[in-house]
């Protein structure tokens, strides 16, 4: 009797696995289909693409529409910018973070711990608009405008990637760690590096990623802050290709698809750690 309740069990779990699998192939697939379609777009003519029903296949125009690309900046221009903002960014901002997350995590009794955690809390509730007119004057007043400098070196000082540092290292490294580390004569830093590094490397992973995506993405800084064409970085390239060939969806969606695979590549190279990062502490 057990045996075939055990074997109805068994069968039931099957059936509904292979279900999650498929109704999770069909989500993918839903997801992927904006960007099959960005890149059958990127290879038809204007005619073809608002023909109805639209083109399934890729076409044969992939020149003319990187012949198009080029007549308004050189393609991989705004590639080059957004990765000259996108990757010291994210190195300086999870050095810093990980830094301050690790000492608000393991010096609880220094003075003024807890106003700077409630400070380093209160800065997520901030809406960064709001700062937009005061952050321009500063740097006008500076000097920095029409640089990458205003992109890379304020937002270095996150709130939100303290305190997910300071979240990971309390939950991941045990006080144990840093008495043991305080035995064999490491310091502070060298415990950070040499001991604490090793154990958080899925949260650092995760939050570069989050770093790169949005920065990559981010569109009202860098209009704010850079008016010189060459300076663009892919967002704003975009806007200026689409607004120049205001019509020439073929050419937008091509370069669409070339300020894409930066992010994919960065992405794939750090998606182990990344999804490690996020489900840390789910299962103990």
């Amino acid at each position: 009797m057990s045996k075939g309740i055990l074997g109805r069990m068994s069968n039931r779990e099957k059936r509904f696995n292979i279900g999650v699998t498929v109704a999770l192939g069909l989500l993918s697939l839903f997801f992927l289909l904006p960007i099959y379609l960005t890149a059958v777009f990127a290879t038809r003519t204007l005619n073809e693409v608002f023909q109805f029903p639209p083109p399934l296949w890729f076409g044969d125009n992939i020149v003319q529409n990187y012949a198009n690309i080029a007549n308004v900046f050189p393609p991989f221009r705004p590639i080059l910018n957004s990765l000259a903002v996108a990757l010291p960014k994210t190195v300086g901002l999870v050095l810093v973070s990980s830094l301050a997350g690790y000492g608000l995590s393991r010096y609880t009794r220094a003075p003024g711990h807890k106003t700077l955690l409630v400070v380093t809390f209160a800065t997520l509730f901030f809406p960064p608009s709001l700062a937009l007119i005061p952050f321009f004057l500063q740097m006008n007043a500076i000097g920095w405008l029409n640089t990458f400098w205003p992109l890379i070196v304020p937002a270095v000082a996150s709130g939100f990637g303290v305190v997910w540092m300071y979240t990971y290292v309390g939950s991941t490294v045990p006080r144990e760690l840093y008495e043991a580390a305080e035995m064999d004569g490491a310091g502070g830093i060298a415990a950070f590096f040499f001991v604490v590094v090793p154990i958080i490397r899925p949260g650092l992973a995760a939050l570069a990623v989050w770093t790169l995506i949005s920065t990559w993405n981010d569109f009202q800084l860098p209009l704010v802050v850079l008016g010189d064409g060459t300076k663009f970085t892919v967002p704003l390239a975009l806007t200026t290709l689409s607004t120049t060939h205001y019509s020439d969806m073929p050419a937008v969606m091509l370069a669409t698809l070339m300020g894409l695979v930066p992010v994919f590549v960065l992405f794939a190279l750090l998606s182990r750690q990344f999804i490690a990062g996020l489900t840390s502490g789910s299962v103990k």
